[in-house]
């Protein structure tokens, strides 16, 4: 007999938890990102670039490192490498089907359009946390 407090009752019960990819180069801004989101219970994966956010996002799906559940990704539009915007397109010319959010502090009509045509949601900085946890809870409902 299980009781409410056994291991299997617990994992059977308790969801599984989101995994993010967050690709930020600030950071500061990365780690409060990753802190807010690790408070709603979601395991986020950091990186730098958007090269490194195209490797890990193979890493999972190919390999199958992290579980190979992906739920989202979020990333700066302007990064070293390869901007959030161009990882976004080869991601999506992939056929990757996951929500995408991407975070900008020059928004412009244009890099609308592009986040739109590719199916990502656009968020301007400075960031409201509230506002990003809300986009985040619904990206992945």
């Amino acid at each position: 007999m299980q009781t409410a407090s056994s291991p299997d009752s617990l994992t059977r019960d308790t969801p599984r938890a989101h995994l993010i990819v967050l690709a930020e180069d600030d950071p500061a801004l990365r780690a409060l990102i990753a802190s807010a989101l690790e408070l709603d219970g979601h395991h986020v994966i950091q990186v730098p670039t958007g090269s490194a956010l195209i490797t890990v996002v193979r890493e999972i799906l190919i390999y199958g490192r992290e579980g190979g559940a992906l739920d989202l990704l979020i990333s700066d539009v302007r990064m070293p490498e390869l901007s959030g915007l161009d990882a976004l397109k080869l991601l999506r010319d992939a056929d990757l089907k996951i929500p995408i959010i991407l975070i900008t502090a020059f928004s412009d009509l244009w890099t609308r359009t592009e986040a739109a045509q590719y199916g990502a949601s656009l968020l301007d900085k400075p960031l409201e946390l509230r506002v990003l946890r809300k986009v985040v809870r619904n990206a992945l409902s």
